[in-house]
């Protein structure tokens, strides 16, 4: 026999199931020139009697990266990366189109329509990028920039560096003095100062330019 307290438990289970909260999600596609994503849940929803549904696909969920105060920090967002879906309380249609402070324009709350999304979580299956817990590590394909946790800064690339601004780069200035140096041991191989330093520098030169970007 179903008594009032039961009847008042399945009331609330049935009005929670489309409360969301927060769900791991795969990503589909990506624009990032307005960081929103079309996302998959990874969690099917479960029903009373045991059976599941997997959720719908989610349409125009902003992608959260650091950002503030004319900074910020973004990274290539691919499908199948996975993130962490949160659902905002109220409806955030109005403000995903203009911004600022808003009254919502529908009164649904906890909304799967609501979603945002952070990049980075991840199942344990997948193993970390850390290699230790003290550093500081960015990394991309085979580059990397590491803070130790003595201070010391490490930048390794799989490729090319460039240093510099928008009118002079270090690296090719420091190529140019080389460039330089080579041609006065050249046209001096008499001064005893440039004697036998002529293949130094031009070794110097070769391998920094090996590693020079623009």
């Amino acid at each position: 026999m179903t008594t009032m307290t039961d009847a008042m438990r399945q009331a609330v289970l049935f009005q929670l199931y489309d409360v969301h909260t927060a769900l791991p999600g795969q990503i589909i596609s990506y624009d990032y020139s307005i960081q929103k994503a079309t996302i998959q849940p990874c969690l099917k929803k479960s029903y009373l009697d045991g059976t599941t549904q997997e959720m719908p696909i989610l349409n125009n969920v902003p992608v959260i990266f650091p950002r503030a105060g004319g900074a910020s920090l973004t990274f290539p967002v691919l499908p199948g990366d996975t993130c962490l879906l949160l659902f905002i309380e109220r409806s955030t249609d109005l403000w995903k189109s203009v911004g600022g402070v808003v009254a919502p324009n529908d009164p649904r709350k906890f909304d799967l329509s609501d979603a945002v999304a952070i990049m980075g979580l991840l199942p344990f299956s997948e193993n970390s990028l850390s290699e230790n817990n003290e550093d500081v590590l960015l990394t991309y394909k085979s580059s990397s920039i590491r803070i130790k946790a003595s201070g010391d800064i490490q930048v390794e690339t799989a490729s090319k560096v460039a240093i510099g601004n928008t009118s002079a780069e270090v690296l090719d200035i420091v190529s140019s003095i080389l460039g330089i140096l080579i041609t006065s041991v050249t046209t001096a191989p008499g001064s005893p100062i440039f004697q036998g330093v002529g293949p130094t520098y031009a070794s110097l030169k070769l391998a920094l330019d090996s590693i020079k970007g623009s």
